[in-house]
């Protein structure tokens, strides 16, 4: 490990120790400067050698590190050893956009475990931003690098080609158990994968006929999703681009993309028959479904694999436990893949609470009740438009949510924004706020679906206004034209 002394050319001398792993490029030490002195909203660094070898450097030598382009560096370059070789070495770091000057010294070489390959700060002083020599919390530090080099992971295995071959024979050995045949889509199995500390929640589709196959729900994040397909009546028209769920579908040939046959083809895979073709998807909130990446690919094999005995186990006599709302059974799964034990999982789910996340100053309320009561009645949503546009901050394509207010009666529109961003109670306030900031007079009633109207509430009561919950004809007769416009006219 290589052990540096990252220190500020500001007085005090704050400074940090850190512990890296010997083939550390500049783009390690580039990111653990800015996350240990707390400034990772930064850009970048340069970094210049003022002293190499023990020997200060005549011609400063000059390393221009820029993530988005590092053409100038090779591959030697770029490995912190080829510069920092004796106790002493020093460079100089500019943070670019603050101009924070650092000097980077090299302590020694350190003989760790083989298992303690793992960047760390291991000692420090000071708030860069305050400028006091104050103590430091380490333990915080860590966490930040720990969570940055697990986004690092995530980023590089989402890179690599995932395992289709294999997962599609999985789906297909699952397909000829038909475990649809045996469970029912409201009859969720919980997977405990124990040693990796994560549960996903499994629902068989096919029971009832039409669509056949999985869904799978990360316990941790998705399960929201899962508990209104369960337990909600009458869920929204644009339920489906709120889903956060991965999906392995068995449909007929003419209902795969061309991407889909391609990749059967590729695999050298062919299906006959109906409802034999395999298709799997990736949901997440707001965007176009996807083909599932690397990582998502793994958890599918394990899944699957584990619903094939999960099957088998139900075939042989396994009865699925009379459960209460919210409670589901749970097989426990070795790192072998056997099934160690079946337990009951009884989740603790709260009715959400919301806030008024809109800052309304007593001047802006009082600005506004100022303003004359009128009769005028209004309808108010918020919904996916079901058509995606490209981002330059994802790969996926993202549905823009729409803001909409409408004169009830007469349906005449008096706004409506495009914002591409997931539909969240801060945004469905923050729209209608401003709205009824541009309106003359205060409406009498704001009418709002069944969806809306809790996340609504905390902003109505501060205002003074009136939600009527409601089927919203006026706003489904203009959404259905909406939804016929070319976006670009948008």
């Amino acid at each position: 490990m290589i052990q540096l002394h990252i220190e500020s050319k500001k007085k005090p001398k704050i400074y940090r120790k850190l512990l890296l792993p010997e083939e550390s490029r500049f783009d390690l030490l580039d990111e653990l400067l800015l996350l240990s002195f707390d400034l990772d909203d930064a850009e970048y660094v340069n970094f210049e050698m003022v002293k190499k070898d023990g020997q200060v450097s005549a011609n400063k030598e000059k390393i221009l590190f820029l993530p988005d382009n590092d053409t100038d560096l090779d591959s030697e370059e770029e490995l912190i050893i080829k510069w920092f070789r004796k106790s002493g070495d020093e460079a100089i770091g500019q943070v670019i956009d603050t101009n924070e000057l650092f000097i980077i010294r090299l302590d020694s070489y350190v003989q760790l475990p083989m298992d303690s390959e793992k960047a760390i700060c291991i000692a420090g002083a000071g708030d860069i931003h305050t400028g006091k020599l104050n103590k430091i919390n380490i333990e915080e530090i860590n966490e930040r690098i720990a969570a940055r080099e697990l986004e690092r992971i995530i980023d590089f295995l989402e890179s690599q080609e995932p395992d289709y071959l294999t997962l599609l024979e999985l789906a297909n050995d699952l397909k000829k158990l038909k475990p649809w045949e045996y469970l029912e889509s409201n009859e969720i199995i919980v997977i405990d994968y124990g040693d990796m500390n994560d549960k996903v929640l499994v629902s068989v589709m096919g029971a009832a006929g039409g669509e056949f196959g999985l869904m799978v729900f990360d316990l941790e994040h998705d399960y929201d999703s899962l508990a209104k397909i369960l337990f909600e009546k009458n869920l929204s028209s644009d339920f489906s681009y709120s889903l956060n769920a991965l999906t392995v579908n068995f449909v007929d040939r003419d209902e795969l993309e061309p991407a889909d046959y391609q990749l059967i083809k590729d695999c050298g895979l062919t299906y006959r028959g109906k409802k034999n073709w395999i298709q799997f998807r990736s949901y997440l909130e707001g965007t176009h479904p996807e083909r599932p990446n690397y990582i998502e690919v793994e958890l599918l094999i394990d899944v699957i694999s584990t619903m094939i005995n999960i099957t088998e186990i139900r075939k042989d006599g396994w009865q699925y436990p009379q459960v209460g709302a919210h409670e589901y059974p749970a097989f426990k799964v070795k790192t072998d893949g056997e099934l160690q034990e079946i337990y009951l999982l009884k989740l603790q789910v709260s009715k959400p609470t919301f806030e008024c996340y809109e800052e309304i100053s007593m001047f802006e309320k009082a600005q506004y009740k100022k303003k004359p009561k009128s009769a005028l009645q209004l309808e108010y949503d918020l919904f996916y438009m079901p058509f995606g546009v490209e981002m330059e901050q994802t790969n996926r394509y993202v549905y823009p949510i729409v803001g909409i207010l409408v004169e009830r009666g007469s349906n005449l529109v008096i706004g409506h924004e495009v914002i591409s961003m997931p539909k969240t109670p801060p945004m469905a306030q923050s729209i209608l706020w401003a709205y009824l900031q541009g309106l003359e007079v205060r409406p009498s009633k704001i009418f709002v679906s069944k969806e809306v109207r809790p996340m609504l509430q905390p902003l109505a009561k501060i205002l003074g206004v009136e939600l009527v919950e409601s089927e919203l004809p006026g706003i489904r007769e203009v959404r259905g034209f909406m939804e016929n416009m070319p976006m670009d006219l948008f």
